[in-house]
């Protein structure tokens, strides 16, 4: 039988925007149990914002310096998981190589929850060169035949998160969009900066809406969950 027992969750935002790391840490207090430690972290270099390849290839480094410093300098550094809070998953792989702690990505966990909930998933997020940056990545995933359509938000994601109702209608506009257009049957809503659109549109819609943030944030509840079987059981004879 499992007891329930307080977990450490590491919440670490590549981008430099420390308003946007605040936003994201309340949201994942206000969705987890109380009795979960959450401690949110903000590159120490790089980009406001991830928008391209060139400030994802330097927030990949910020990230590990940033992890890095925080485990040396903190006095009590044990985490049960860490959730790169990216969309773009800068340094995922170099992230889980190195730390002892499992690391989740947005984008791998909103993809995943995406495969279980549909057939065929669009992506809504904000940035006119991501669709080619996430295009790489279903390639990579050999995902082109679930993925049915990629759909960008122009602009700067900042600027966009500060206007919550202008926000919604932007993603409302193109979430319809891709399920008239390509028969989406899922939409992921990816982005830090639109953390938590998916779950206030989700009543206008029938089909699942999912927010990258929440569905990392689930994973990695899931990923601290079996990283402690043997201390969490008690044995009846």
């Amino acid at each position: 039988m499992l007891e329930s027992q307080s977990s450490k969750l590491l919440i670490v935002n590549g981008n430099t925007n420390l308003a946007l790391t605040e936003r994201l840490r309340d949201q994942a207090r206000a969705m987890l149990p109380s009795e979960r430690n959450v401690t949110a972290l903000t590159a120490r270099f790089g980009a406001e914002y991830i928008s391209d390849r060139e400030s994802a290839a330097v927030a990949a480094h910020a990230i590990i310096d940033t992890v890095k410093e925080h485990l040396a300098e903190a006095s009590d550094n044990k985490y049960d998981a860490c959730l790169l809070a990216c969309f773009g998953e800068p340094g995922i792989g170099a992230a889980k190589e190195v730390f002892d702690f499992p690391v989740v990505g947005m984008a791998e966990a909103s993809i995943v929850s995406a495969l279980q909930l549909g057939e065929r998933f669009a992506i809504v997020t904000i940035g006119e060169r991501w669709p080619g940056m996430l295009r790489e990545l279903m390639r990579q995933q050999r995902l082109e035949d679930r993925c049915c359509g990629m759909y960008a938000i122009p602009g700067r994601a900042l600027d966009l998160a500060a206007r919550p109702a202008e926000a919604r209608s932007a993603v409302r506009v193109l979430v319809d969009k891709a399920i008239r257009e390509q028969g989406a049957d899922v939409v992921i809503i990816g982005g830090a900066a639109l953390a938590g659109i998916a779950q206030d549109l989700q009543p206008e819609w029938d089909i699942p809406l999912v927010c990258s943030f929440h569905a990392g944030l689930v994973q990695a509840e899931a990923m601290a969950g079996l990283r402690r079987p043997a201390q969490s059981r008690t044995r009846r004879f």
